[in-house]
């Protein structure tokens, strides 16, 4: 009986020093450090893309900055672009062994494109009011899901996920609205698929 007690206070110990250090090395981190690296394909931002990006607190919204390229073979032109993301995320359901999945996301980016052939402005030789949009700025808006799980590796809290996303842009859904008889939502949707690995 004397040596269960023994043991059981043995155990609680030894977790609570285990958590203590993973409080430590979490607390230890820099607060400008990025908490994720994310690395995408398509999504109208590049055919590939990834960088880093920060979670709040409670992990329901994300920030990253993605830099993407698409290939001469795809895109006519080799792109390159810099992409500005927010997701928000409010619902994570946990499954079990530290798996959840978060069902429903919504977000927004708004991407550069590099290049001569890109305009952050029309030339002034356009009449003005001609065209309404900059050649080189593209905002879009996309909805999407996970899965995740998170697990502890060198004393500390880590977690990989991986994602989907349906979005479009602002030159796609002008041109749906005034084109509804000739193209569908398939037509002006895009999809992508990344996966998260948290620091």
């Amino acid at each position: 009986m004397a040596h269960r007690f023994l043991l059981i206070i043995a155990l609680g110990i030894s977790l609570n020093a285990f958590g203590q250090r993973e409080e430590v090395f979490q607390k230890s981190k820099k607060w400008y450090l990025p908490d994720h690296m994310k690395l995408q394909f398509a999504g109208g931002v590049g055919f590939l893309s990834g960088g880093p990006g920060y979670s709040s607190r409670n992990k329901t919204l994300e920030t990253d900055i993605l830099f993407g390229f698409l290939p001469q073979k795809f895109g006519g032109d080799a792109l390159v672009t810099i992409t500005g993301k927010t997701t928000y995320s409010p619902w994570r359901i946990p499954v079990r062994n530290e798996h959840y999945i978060v069902p429903a996301s919504i977000g927004f980016y708004l991407s550069y494109t590099f290049g001569p052939q890109f305009d952050s402005k029309w030339p002034s030789y356009y009449p003005k009011g001609y065209y309404w949009w900059a050649t080189s700025f593209r905002p879009g808006a996309y909805i999407g899901g996970k899965v995740g799980k998170n697990f502890i590796y060198k004393e500390r809290k880590r977690g990989i996920e991986a994602y989907y996303e349906l979005g479009t842009y602002d030159l796609l859904l002008v041109s749906y609205a005034q084109n509804r008889g000739y193209l569908h939502l398939r037509d002006i949707v895009n999809l992508a698929i990344g996966i998260k690995y948290g620091f």
